[in-house]
C-alpha cells in the first residue's frame, strides 16, 4: 500500500483539508499505516500533480489559505484499480528483533531487559486498541456501518498481531530466566 491509496481512499469519501486527512490517518489506520502531516502534504502535492485530485484554494483573512482537495475521476479509477488488485506480503522491519538475534551475546539480564521493554509496548498497544472503536462511533455516520465493519477488521487484526506478540514474549522471557535455550519449534 502506498500513502497515496490511503489519501484517495479517504477522499472517496468526501472532500477534505491536508489537516483533515491527516485527522483521519491518526484514528483510523495508524496503528498499521502511520504518516506524518509534511509525508502528507508532500504526497498531495505529487498527486495533483497525476491529477487524481484538485485542490480549492479558500481564504481566510486574517488566517493562511484552506487547500481543500478533492478527488477526480481519474483518482477514483487509481483508488478502484489498486483496491482490485491483489497485494504482496509486505516486509516486516522490526530494529528490536535484530537485537534479539544478536543478543546472544549479551547477558540474560539485558536481553530479558530489551524483552520486557517490548512486553510494555505491546501492553500498552493492546490499551490503545480499546479505544478505537469509541473513535470510530464519534467519527462515523449512521449509514457508515458496512464502512465501520471493514475498518474494524483492521483493528481486530492489530489486536491479534500484539496479542501474538504478547504471548511469544512472555514465553520467550520465563525460558531465558529459567536458562532453556531450546530452538523454538515451528508450527505452520
Amino acid at each position: 500500500m502506498s500513502l497515496e491509496h490511503a489519501i484517495l481512499g479517504f477522499l472517496n469519501y468526501e472532500p477534505m483539508t491536508g489537516y483533515d486527512i491527516k485527522k483521519m490517518v491518526d484514528f483510523s489506520v495508524s496503528h498499521f499505516w502511520p504518516a506524518v502531516q509534511s509525508q502528507i502534504y508532500k504526497t498531495l502535492n505529487r498527486m495533483e500533480k497525476e491529477a487524481w485530485l484538485t485542490v480549492e484554494t479558500i481564504s481566510q483573512d486574517p488566517r493562511p489559505p484552506r487547500k481543500v482537495y478533492q478527488l477526480t475521476q481519474s483518482g477514483r479509477d487509481e483508488l478502484f484499480r489498486w483496491l482490485n488488485e491483489p497485494q504482496s506480503a509486505s516486509e516486516v522491519r522490526l530494529a528490536w528483533l535484530i537485537q534479539i538475534f544478536f543478543g546472544g551475546r549479551l547477558e540474560d539480564g539485558q536481553v530479558i531487559a530489551l524483552l520486557e521493554h517490548q512486553l510494555t509496548l505491546q501492553r500498552q498497544r493492546l490499551k490503545g486498541f480499546s479505544s478505537i472503536p469509541e473513535e470510530h462511533q464519534e467519527n462515523m455516520k449512521d449509514d457508515d456501518e458496512r464502512d465501520r465493519f471493514f475498518w474494524m477488521l483492521t483493528v481486530d487484526f492489530g489486536v491479534a498481531q500484539a496479542l501474538a506478540q504478547v504471548s511469544w514474549l512472555e514465553k520467550v522471557i520465563e525460558n531465558i530466566k529459567q536458562g532453556e535455550y531450546r530452538l523454538p519449534t515451528i508450527q505452520g
